[in-house]
């Protein structure tokens, strides 16, 4: 059965701009299934506009990237974490949750909350919008994201105490990573495919974010992610 795993179109230097598609795209690459990507930047045409998702040729679908990697990973009989202890298995969920629940929010803020990125995020996304309607679009968009900031709590801080809670993530990860070359040894697992998703995500954007100045100041977060690129790829669709 085909399998099509769709995400977002490349942006800001041939970037896959989600950390979220990356995380299922490396994983499914780890997991050793074969897959397609599909590209567009319309949320709405996700069945419950959450991106990624896969979809089979058979019209089925999941979405949500743990529901996915915990339904294929149960389909197929597939752990790409044998071996592990169960401190290592523990300290895998949490980061993961941390990765994915906390630092989504970092990454997301910092790209449609600073006023000299915005207008970036927003062309990158409505670009085949004419203007003034992009504008206005893009404002209407941007005063949800926001929102769903200040809901969730962080966007509740202050810009020094946002990049303060970044900077603690970032180095939470580093403490992890060590002097390894993958978070939990020499062989990459699932705690790396959601690291280098939201690293990537960061790193590789041409955008010149507090998020990204911060991440420079810990080489060996830069470094493996540079060898998770090596490895893996960036999660661009071919079309």
């Amino acid at each position: 059965m085909t399998m099509k795993l769709h995400i977002f179109k490349a942006a800001w230097g041939d970037m896959q701009p989600s950390n979220l598609c990356l995380k299922v795209d490396v994983w499914l690459q780890m997991a050793g299934l074969d897959f397609e990507r599909v590209a567009s930047n319309l949320a709405s045409r996700a069945p419950r506009r959450r991106v990624p998702f896969v979809r089979f040729d058979d019209g089925s679908w999941i979405d949500d990237s743990e529901v996915i990697i915990a339904t294929l990973s149960a389909r197929h009989g597939i752990d790409v974490d044998a071996g592990l202890s169960d401190a290592e298995r523990g300290l895998t969920r949490a980061a993961q949750r941390m990765i994915d629940e906390h630092m989504f929010f970092m990454l997301i803020d910092s790209r449609w909350n600073d006023d000299s990125v915005w207008p970036r995020v927003r062309d990158n996304f409505l670009g085949p919008w004419p203007m003034p309607l992009r504008l206005l679009v893009g404002m209407m968009f941007r005063r949800g994201v926001r929102r769903r900031i200040r809901l969730q709590g962080f966007g509740r801080y202050s810009a020094a105490e946002r990049h303060q809670k970044a900077e603690d993530n970032l180095r939470a990860l580093d403490q992890i990573l060590d002097d390894k070359r993958f978070m939990l040894g020499d062989v990459p697992r699932s705690i790396d495919a959601a690291a280098y998703g939201m690293l990537a995500a960061i790193h590789f954007a041409d955008l010149e974010t507090s998020l990204a100045t911060t991440l420079r100041r810990f080489p060996r977060l830069v470094a493996h992610t540079l060898r998770m690129e090596a490895r893996f790829g960036r999660g661009i669709a071919g079309q």
